[in-house]
């Protein structure tokens, strides 16, 4: 059984959760941790089960519990450029009911990976934290949020650098009541941003004809055809990624209201220098040839061109004409909710046939794109997921999730293999989410060259150690979907 076939889920202990205590040191001082018998926390139980991950996937297996165990030797070499590329996607659960720790990779899992990073390293090489988050995100609160800044501060306490890079070239401002009414430059990525041309060779290219119609809220949507049209399909990718030996993908776990769910493959939407290119929706309802959501109404057309006139008012700093067209889209709104149900917005359903494509090339450009960003026709870097899922999220995500507590550890070679076995133990069916099933269908730089019924699935749970057609609903976690996705993404043999 090749390895990229393989997708390991460890349950953990039910006690198991995240610690509280940054930086989130080892549990007990393991043979080869690095950092000696001071700097460990009894209370971290979410690092031995990361270590015991690394065992049960054979990773230098013969040198385990020995000085000499290095699990990620076979994949990281002294003097490799390894990017850690975690879901940061915004410091607070927009759901004030509820935390960040179902919506943000914990950091308990970003320092277990890093240990071992380092080890493998063997004090040669660069290791970088990278992510570009939600265009409103502030990133200096994040960072906290999930202890990332105060893991970055024990290793400097050691001489050992650490870069966390925001790898956003703009972030959104706000105002009191959370609308965008300007834009601030950030550096972005210190190596700088790579335009990545997939041209015909992009899965966008078979709904090209519609290029003016693809949106991404809170973007200028002149600025996306710029860049999507019949004679380019451009992305920003940010040089650290292009540049980077060793892929590690970290993402969280969640469903999504525009993708279905959140995991290995979505989290690629972080290594963009901006967003504005990342076409997520076909403006319109699906009867006037768009997918942003499902019944055409007048008064909501309405509504939706007017929010982007905002948008672009207050991204080019034009407060007056934005407070003059919001007036009138308070209205829209007003004639829109008396005269249609239809609570869909943005490409927030089962009907979104954009995003997954987006979702797809960025996929392609990781695997295939080499440090100038010219795909080649083989892999060009190493590359490895590790699904933080124990606490997970489900409803509204990404933003407003509700936590669904699973204790579960997941990884894979193969993102694609990953998303499609996460859907499953979810209790969806991998087939009804685009950017799962649509991907096996690619046949120029592939995400996979195998099939989904090709899978091995490797647990501690005997449930899910079967074929992925085999597991049942009941051996499922039941999440719930987001609103637009109900009853269109579940198991059959779910009712």
């Amino acid at each position: 059984m090749h390895k990229d076939n393989i997708v390991y889920i460890k349950k953990l202990n039910e006690k198991n959760r995240y610690p509280f205590k940054t930086p989130y040191n080892p549990p007990r001082n393991f043979p080869e941790y690095p950092f000696g018998d001071k700097e460990v926390d009894s209370s971290n139980k979410v690092y031995e089960e990361l270590r015991y991950l690394l065992f049960e996937m054979n990773l230098d297996k013969e040198s385990f519990d020995t000085k000499k165990w290095n699990p990620f030797k076979e994949f990281i070499r002294p003097g490799d450029m390894v990017v850690l590329k975690p879901n940061m996607v915004i410091h607070k659960n927009l759901d004030k009911c509820y935390s960040t720790d179902c919506l943000i990779t914990h950091g308990s899992l970003i320092r277990a990976i890093l240990d071992y990073v380092y080890v493998a390293l063997k004090g040669h090489g660069k290791i970088v934290i990278a992510d570009g988050p939600l265009q409103n995100c502030d990133f200096s609160k994040v960072i906290i949020e999930n202890g990332v800044k105060s893991i970055v501060n024990f290793y400097k306490k050691y001489g050992i650098t650490i870069e966390l890079i925001d790898l956003r070239n703009e972030k959104a401002i706000l105002d009191l009541s959370g609308r965008i009414i300007g834009i601030e430059k950030l550096t972005g990525d210190p190596r700088g941003c790579t335009v990545v041309n997939l041209g015909k060779d992009s899965i966008l290219y078979d709904i090209i004809d519609s290029y003016k119609k693809f949106r991404v809220t809170c973007y200028d949507p002149n600025v996306m055809q710029e860049h999507h049209n019949p004679e380019k399909n451009e992305y920003l990718i940010a040089n650290t990624i292009l540049e980077a030996d060793v892929i590690i993908n970290l993402p969280k776990a969640k469903t999504h209201k525009r993708a279905g769910i959140t995991g290995a493959m979505k989290n690629l939407v972080g290594i963009n220098g901006t967003k504005a290119w990342l076409p997520h929706h076909r403006r319109g309802s699906k009867y006037d040839g768009g997918d942003e959501y499902l019944n055409h109404n007048i008064f909501k057309d309405f509504e939706v061109t007017l929010q982007g006139k905002i948008y672009v008012a207050a991204i080019k700093g034009k407060q007056l004409k934005r407070s003059f067209i919001t007036m009138f889209c308070k209205l829209a709104s007003f004639l829109r909710k008396i005269t249609t149900k239809d609570k869909l917005s943005e490409g927030s359903w089962w009907g979104n046939d954009t995003v997954w494509r987006m979702v797809c090339d960025l996929n392609r450009i990781l695997i295939y794109a080499d440090k100038d960003g010219d795909i080649q026709k083989s892999p060009q870097r190493k590359y490895i997921t590790f699904m933080d899922m124990i606490v997970s999220g489900e409803g509204e995500g990404p933003l407003s999730p509700r936590p669904k507590e699973t204790g579960i550890l997941m990884a894979g070679y193969n993102p694609l293999f990953v998303d499609t076995v996460l859907a499953t133990i979810m209790g969806f069916d991998f087939r009804k989410i685009p950017n799962i099933y649509n991907a096996y269908k690619i046949s120029k730089y592939p995400i996979s060259n195998n099939n989904y019924d090709l899978i091995k699935i490797i647990s501690n749970n005997q449930a899910w150690s079967k074929q992925i057609d085999d597991i049942d609903f009941q051996d499922t976690l039941k999440f719930k979907p987001s609103t637009g996705w109900v009853d269109h993404m579940e198991m059959k043999n779910c009712i």
